[in-house]
């Protein structure tokens, strides 16, 4: 009997055990676990395949929603279609990803992206290029289709439309074929609030940054999708010459992002080139883009000569009305609240000068607060859009708002596993301090049948 009960009290002691040290261990996020992809060079694509046709007549359907994963040769025209209601605002993007080392010309190579009706007629147009010779970066932009602005009376209907993307012939050396990522987002027609635009003169992107802060590390994804979220402040990476680091930062309505991106010189470096390092044309690229995947603003990169250089891109203040806009493109992509996204592209000459590593220092503000905005027919967050809490605690943690939600559900299991693991061990406790009450007690022993002949004693528990 004995034996039998100090197996029972191990095994409830194990499972105690594995309620709280288990679930700590496993299911508590800031484990020591290596982030999926930390050293992968290149862009991370998300969603399923889709085949774009080579014709209108054999378009593929590409639904609202995440993105979808095609390719694009040189010289080839991909065709989409996409359902159109008579309210929504609609965003089609799309990122052309050469591979690493793929031959690139800043002058000629690009993608084209057209939106139209069945019968051809024009809704809207973008174009994005390389910004650098032999710098394979990630490049795009985004067409979109607003009901109620200019384009309205030509395709403000809901319908099915067309959608080409183009990549023109070139004759560039070792031209390769690109990686094609698509997608079909949707914010919801506007049925009331604010939507004016600031007073003109109110705003300047070469506002004063802050650049006393020290910066922290937070390592920048690949791409759209594992876009490592900010917040105010200045942050630091190591990007390997060659790559491109993708950052985003939640920006609500009235707020005005500012950004600056920091090389150093290099460590020990007089700030003056030696050797043959020398100078570098195209050393650094800075791009930014709108929560669609528009392209808002870009440096086309910029020079590096051993001294500290940098650039600073960034948006006019949020406004609804800013879509109407018809004298900058960038004006009008600062029109949604949510996701702007910053890619930070590094020439793979860089490594003359950072054989380690090139450390970059991107600082983030956001000056303004937050105002209220239009009142959508629909959940803007659903498709994309918009600044919640799960996005700012996003950008505190360096996180997606995805991982947040994961986050606090691992963290209320594992709140769970504690509690349970301590009613157990509670439970444990009292029963052990029965158990010994009982054997203590006189006849104990005879009257649970389990004990020798004559009321022997029992060892103890």
């Amino acid at each position: 009997m004995n034996d039998r009960r100090r197996r029972h009290r191990t095994s409830l002691a194990a499972v105690a055990v594995l309620c709280t040290a288990g679930v700590v261990g496993g299911l508590i996020p800031g484990s020591a676990q290596a982030a999926p992809g930390a050293h992968e060079r290149t862009y991370r694509t998300a969603g399923p395949r889709i085949s774009g046709g080579e014709s209108s007549d054999n378009a593929a359907s590409l639904a609202a929603g995440g993105p979808r994963v095609d390719s694009i040769g040189n010289g080839e025209t991909r065709f989409y279609s996409v359902d159109l209601d008579a309210s929504s605002t609609a965003y089609v993007s799309a990122v052309a990803i050469p591979p690493p080392g793929s031959g690139i010309d800043a002058y000629k190579d690009e993608i084209r992206i057209t939106l139209t009706r069945l019968d051809g007629g024009r809704c809207d147009a973008a174009l994005a290029g390389a910004d650098a010779d032999d710098v394979a970066h990630p490049f795009g932009t985004a067409v979109v289709r607003q009901p109620g602005s200019g384009t309205s009376a030509r395709c403000g209907d809901a319908g099915r439309h067309l959608v080409k993307v183009e990549r023109p012939s070139t004759p560039t050396p070792r031209a390769q074929r690109w990686t094609l990522e698509v997608r079909h987002m949707r914010e919801p027609a506007v049925k009331g609030g604010p939507t004016e635009q600031p007073p003109k003169g109110s705003w300047s992107s070469q506002a004063p940054l802050p650049t006393t802060e020290t910066p922290r590390p937070r390592p920048g994804g690949t791409g759209f999708n594992d876009a490592t979220a900010l917040s105010p402040g200045a942050w630091k990476d190591t990007v390997e010459p060659g790559q491109t680091r993708f950052f985003k930062v939640p920006v609500d309505w009235g707020q005005q992002l500012l950004t600056s991106i920091e090389v150093p010189s290099p460590a020990g470096s007089t700030g003056k080139p030696t050797g043959s390092a020398g100078f570098l044309s195209d050393a650094l690229g800075a791009t930014l883009y709108n929560p669609g995947r528009a392209l808002l603003a870009t440096n086309h990169f910029i020079s590096y000569k051993g001294d500290q250089n940098g650039s600073r891109i960034g948006t006019a203040p949020l406004a609804y009305a800013n879509r109407a806009a018809h004298s900058q493109a960038a004006v009008r992509a600062a029109s949604v609240a949510g996701w702007y996204y910053v890619a930070v592209s590094i020439s793979p000459e860089m490594e003359r000068y950072f054989k380690d590593g090139v450390p970059v220092t991107v600082r983030v503000h956001l000056k303004g607060t937050p105002r209220p905005g239009p009142r959508y027919d629909g959940s803007a967050t659903a498709g994309g859009f918009g600044v919640g809490k799960d996005d700012e605690r996003a950008a505190r943690r360096g996180q997606s708002a995805a991982e947040v939600r994961q986050s606090d559900q691992l963290r209320a299991v594992a709140y769970g596993g504690f509690a349970l693991g301590t009613a157990l061990l509670a439970g444990l406790g009292a029963w052990k301090l029965t158990a010994r009450r009982r054997a203590a007690s006189p006849g104990a022993s005879s009257a649970a049948g389990g004990g020798p002949p004559g009321g022997g004693s029992h060892s103890g528990w």
